[in-house]
């Protein structure tokens, strides 16, 4: 894919590897029920327990968040299925969210995009400036047409955050998913390569 893995730089953020060192920071990204229901795909079934303030991660919670980096992050980029990125703000070590693409299909020139952002830092837009710098990574250097996004039908502030970046809404999945209480639809979104920027009147 890379001679190495990338970082990209916004005015704020830094998107770069997440690494086992990251592990203190990803047990509290990931350790709750609420941002788990956030995250996309199969990541918002994994169980991982969240740490006790203060106190540091203990086995077998290191051993579970290690394996979830090591499943979401470092063996993806290995095998050249998608990529990846932690998201830090400036000048901090601190991992505060992550984005990235999953089922990359090079056959085909598209990618699925994901992402997820700690309760803490939203409402500040600093989601959308680390997809918008994801975005043109992915049409620029992965060399994407087509960049797909399953949403849960609830999460609206997702929805809003995507089709303020240009994306649009192809159909809905019914009861696509089970999230231990009842069936979900899922909303499917795209954003084409050709379809340039964004409406003036969807960006805030």
């Amino acid at each position: 894919m890379f001679d190495r893995f990338p970082a990209l730089s916004t005015a704020r953020l830094q998107l770069r590897e997440v690494t086992l060192q990251d592990m203190d920071a990803a047990a509290e990204l990931y350790g709750g029920p609420a941002m788990m229901k956030t995250c996309q795909g199969n990541e918002k079934n994994l169980d991982i327990p969240a740490p006790q303030e203060n106190r540091a991660v203990r086995p077998p919670e290191r051993e579970a968040i290690a394996y979830r980096i090591q499943e979401w992050f470092i063996t993806p980029y290995q095998e050249q299925r998608g990529i990846r990125f932690g998201i830090y703000l400036n000048h901090s070590n601190r991992l505060i969210g992550s984005c990235g693409f999953c089922q990359w299909n090079r056959a085909h020139y598209k990618a699925e995009l994901v992402f997820e952002l700690h309760p803490e830092y939203r409402k500040r837009g600093l989601l959308k400036e680390a997809l918008t710098a994801l975005i043109d990574f992915g049409f620029d250097a992965m060399e994407l047409n087509r960049i797909e996004a399953r949403i849960e039908d609830g999460n609206q502030a997702a929805q809003r955050t995507l089709l303020s970046l240009g994306f649009r809404q192809e159909g809905v999945e019914r009861e696509a998913e089970f999230d231990g209480a009842e069936f979900i639809d899922i909303v499917c979104l795209s954003l084409l390569k050709s379809d340039g920027p964004p409406p003036v009147h969807l960006v805030k």
